[in-house]
């Protein structure tokens, strides 16, 4: 992989659940890290993985040195919550841990930043806000699901608009191939 083509640029990657995002992610996080002076950056915005959706980028110890690296708890709310009030309620919960963080790399001077899962802010953020904190760091390599596995709840319409705002931003958008969901027909 040619990292060069992602450096001073802003990329964002987007796709389905389970559709590569954070492997192609990882492996420009790789590459940079090779040829791009630093410092780096990673907020992983990610869950821990459930029922094969979500997932913290496998970074080893080793690649994590150096690298300013924030990766605050974040909770499902669609996979997890039970009813609606609980889903914003644990969305809400998740804004607020990351904007905590956000900050942190600007402030810290990093020249390339990573974003994994950029999409869980927006349940309950606003692209805007995440765009001003990133904004004037040189690279940006940020990943996000765009899809329609999660359906049309107000949660999910929410996040798809947000990351809209989002793509009419960065100089590059890569779209990752569909999830295919099993078919649900009588045979």
């Amino acid at each position: 992989m040619n990292g060069e083509k992602y450096r001073h640029r802003r990329t964002l990657i987007v796709g389905e659940v389970r559709s590569g995002k954070p492997g192609c992610t990882l492996r420009v996080f790789r590459s940079l890290r090779k040829t791009c002076p630093g410092p780096f950056g990673v907020l992983d915005l990610a869950p821990e993985e459930v029922n094969g959706v979500g997932g913290k980028l496998p970074l080893s110890e080793e690649e994590k040195g150096g690298v300013i690296h924030l990766s605050p708890l974040i909770i499902p709310p669609r996979l997890r919550g039970k009813s609606e009030e609980e889903v914003q309620r644990l969305a809400g919960e998740n804004r607020e841990r990351i904007d905590q963080i956000l900050r942190t790399p600007k402030a810290s001077g990093v020249n390339v930043l990573f974003v994994n899962d950029v999409s869980l802010y927006f349940h309950a953020g606003r692209a805007e806000q995440l765009w001003l904190q990133v904004k004037g760091i040189p690279t940006l390599i940020l990943n996000g699901y765009y899809g329609r596995y999660f359906g049309d709840s107000s949660l999910s319409r929410r996040e798809r608009s947000e990351m809209e705002f989002l793509m009419a931003r960065c100089d590059r958008v890569l779209y990752f191939p569909p999830y295919s969901l099993p078919d649900s027909s009588p045979v």
